[in-house]
């Protein structure tokens, strides 16, 4: 019998992290999202990503 389901990633995503954001701060981040064509948490890991960007030396 084959497997069903989705294959296996090498490097699943299993933290979950919690974030309180004002209804500004939300709608904010949603338009952003809306207007990239992104998910909510694509945006975030970008956003880590260009933190981690700014900090390394040139």
């Amino acid at each position: 019998m084959a497997k069903t389901g989705r294959p296996k990633s090498e490097n699943p995503k299993k933290k979950v992290i919690g974030l309180k954001l004002t209804e500004e701060e939300t709608a904010k981040l949603r338009e952003y999202a809306s207007k990239h064509d992104m998910t909510i948490t694509q945006v975030l890991q970008k956003g880590i990503d260009l933190q981690y960007a700014m900090d390394e030396p040139m």
